[in-house]
């Protein structure tokens, strides 16, 4: 049986791959991975955070420094590449709501919720 549900899981993926709105999402995710300035950005970004975390807790963080983060973080939100990266992830997120509503109905129960690793001691 372990085999015959691995050869449908890899049939679903090979499937989910010629799909257009994963083949448009793949294709945004390398550009967006690819861009010299967004590299540049989010490392930047990184770099401050890190910073920012330190000053705020030792009470030396400036407002120029808390502006600056915050404009990079704009500059990375608004550019037109994460823009259509967001816009294609979403789309995937439809299209796997949707298989989890169909496999949900013929298993009698939550898909999704199945893959969820449990937590910790409360749930």
């Amino acid at each position: 049986m372990e085999k015959q549900v691995e050869y449908v899981a890899n049939s679903f993926i090979r499937t989910l791959q010629s799909v257009p709105e994963v083949i448009d999402y793949l294709e945004a995710l390398s550009n967006y991975k690819s861009d010299e300035k967004i590299i540049n950005l989010t490392e930047r970004y990184y770099s401050l955070s890190a910073e920012f975390q330190k000053k705020q807790y030792e009470g030396t963080l400036t407002q120029d420094e808390i502006n600056e983060i915050r404009t990079i973080a704009s500059q990375i939100q608004n550019d037109p590449l994460n823009t259509e990266l967001t816009k294609t992830q979403n789309q995937i997120k439809e299209i796997l709501q949707q298989c989890n509503v169909t496999i949900s109905h013929e298993i009698s129960m939550d898909f999704a919720k199945l893959a969820v690793p449990e937590s910790g001691c409360c749930g």
